[in-house]
C-alpha cells in the first residue's frame, strides 16, 4: 500500500501520497495525489486503486473532439478511403461543428450538459446536415474511446442523446408540372444544341432521372444502344483546388448501375450521337473542347437557369428539377417505390420515400378511390 505522507507546500500543510502503475521503458508509471486531509487522500488513492483494477482509469491529457475529428478525416483520406469530394464535404461538416464549444473543450471534460447543448445548437441546420455533424461527432467520440481518452459515449445513449431533428421546415421538392415540362421539351425541340450547348444533358436528365453529374461522366462505351442499357460507373466530382475530375466511382454505391431506358431515350442517345458526339482523348459523351475539361453540373445549372427566366417557365429552378420531375412522371405513372429507388440510385428506399413524400401522398389518395371503385364494382361494399 502506498504511503500517505505529510508535508508543508507554501506554509500550509498537505497530504500526498504516489501510487505506481509500474514500469516503461525502465521509467516509473505514478500518479501523485493531493488533498488537505489523510482521510481526502486515501479516498482518492481507493477510488483509482479501483478504476485501475475496473479498466476504469484514464490519464489526464489535453485533446479535442475537433482535433479527433481533423485526424479522422485526414487519414481517411491518406489511406484513399474518401474521394476528394467527400473528403472536402466532411471538412465542411467539421467546420460546422467548430463553431459550438464543445469542440475545444477538452474532450475529458465534456459532461452531458455539453453534449445536450450541442445537439440543441445543431438544430438549426437542415436534417440532412444534421445527420452528417451527429454522424461525425459520434464517430470522433468512439474513436476516443478506442484510444482510452474518454469511457463514456454519451451518444450511446439513444434516450437522451439521440440525433436532434431540425429547427428547419423540410423544402418540398420542385418538379414541373406537366404543362411546365412541355413548354420546357418544346424550348429544346425547338432550338439547336448551338442555342444551347448542353440540350442533350437536360434531356437525359429529364427522361431518365441521372444526376447531372453521372450524365457528364458518361463515356461512350457506358451506353448500349442495342440493348438500351446505361452503365452509371462515374460521376463529376470535385477536385481539392477549384478544378473538376471523372470520379472513380459513383456518389453512392446504390449510384453504380445499369439503367435500361426506353426508345424514346434512345432516341436521344442516337440523334447526339450520330450528328454531335465527337471524340476526345476520354471517350466522354459530353466534353467541354473550348476549354478542355469536363462538362461540370454549374454549368448546365446556369444554362437551365437562364432558359427558364427568358422563358418565364418557372421561378426558384436549378438542374436537379429535371431529375425531380423524372421522378414524378413515375410516381404519377404508378411506378412502384423500390423500383423508382434502384432507377434513382438511392442508397435506400427510405431516401426515396422522404424526398417524393409528397409526390406519394397525392397518389395515395387516387389508390385509395381506385380501391374503392374496384370494391363498389364487385359488390363488395356496405349497403
Amino acid at each position: 500500500m502506498a504511503k500517505i505522507i505529510k508535508r508543508k507546500i507554501n506554509n500550509k500543510n498537505y497530504w500526498y501520497t504516489e501510487y505506481t502503475f509500474g514500469y516503461v521503458d525502465g521509467k516509473r508509471k505514478y500518479k501523485t495525489l493531493y488533498g488537505k486531509t489523510k482521510k481526502e487522500v486515501k479516498e482518492k488513492l481507493d477510488k483509482l486503486i479501483i478504476d485501475v483494477g475496473t479498466d476504469n482509469y484514464i490519464e489526464k491529457q489535453k485533446n479535442t473532439l475537433y482535433n479527433i475529428c481533423k485526424n479522422l478525416i485526414e487519414n481517411e483520406y491518406k489511406m484513399n478511403k474518401i474521394s476528394d469530394t467527400s473528403y472536402i464535404r466532411k471538412l465542411d461538416t467539421l467546420k460546422q461543428i467548430d463553431n459550438h464549444y464543445i469542440c475545444r473543450k477538452n474532450i475529458q471534460d465534456v459532461n452531458g450538459h455539453d453534449v445536450k447543448d450541442f445537439l440543441i445548437y445543431i438544430t438549426k441546420y437542415a436534417q440532412s446536415t444534421i445527420g452528417k455533424i451527429y454522424g461525425l461527432a459520434n464517430k470522433g467520440f468512439k474513436k476516443a474511446i478506442k484510444d482510452n481518452i474518454i469511457k463514456k459515449n454519451f451518444l450511446d445513449d439513444k434516450f437522451d442523446y439521440d440525433i436532434p431533428k431540425s429547427k428547419k421546415q423540410t423544402k418540398k421538392i420542385r418538379a414541373f408540372t406537366i404543362e411546365e415540362q412541355k413548354q420546357f421539351l418544346n424550348i429544346l425541340n425547338s432550338n439547336t444544341i448551338d442555342k444551347i450547348p448542353y440540350k442533350y444533358q437536360m434531356l437525359l436528365s429529364m427522361f431518365t432521372g441521372l444526376r447531372m453529374g453521372e450524365i457528364n461522366a458518361l463515356k461512350l462505351n457506358n451506353i448500349d444502344l442495342n440493348n438500351n442499357i446505361i452503365r452509371v460507373e462515374s460521376t463529376i466530382t470535385k477536385t481539392l483546388g477549384k478544378g473538376v475530375k471523372r470520379g472513380e466511382k459513383t456518389k453512392t454505391y446504390a449510384g453504380l448501375r445499369e439503367r435500361l431506358f426506353d426508345n424514346q431515350v434512345k432516341n436521344i442517345l442516337v440523334d447526339y450521337i450520330n450528328n454531335y458526339y465527337k471524340d476526345n482523348n476520354e471517350q466522354l459523351l459530353f466534353f467541354d473542347f473550348k476549354n478542355n475539361t469536363y462538362v461540370t453540373t454549374n454549368e448546365v445549372n446556369c444554362s437551365f437557369k437562364r432558359l427558364c427566366k427568358k422563358y418565364n417557365i418557372a421561378n426558384n429552378v436549378n438542374q436537379h428539377m429535371l431529375r425531380h420531375t423524372f421522378a414524378t412522371r413515375c410516381i404519377e405513372s404508378n411506378m412502384p417505390a423500390h423500383v423508382l429507388q434502384k432507377r434513382l440510385g438511392h442508397k435506400n428506399i427510405n431516401i426515396t420515400l422522404d424526398t417524393y413524400c409528397d409526390v406519394f401522398n397525392d397518389y395515395q389518395r387516387e389508390y385509395v378511390d381506385n380501391t374503392l371503385d374496384y370494391l363498389q364494382k364487385h359488390g363488395l361494399n356496405l349497403q
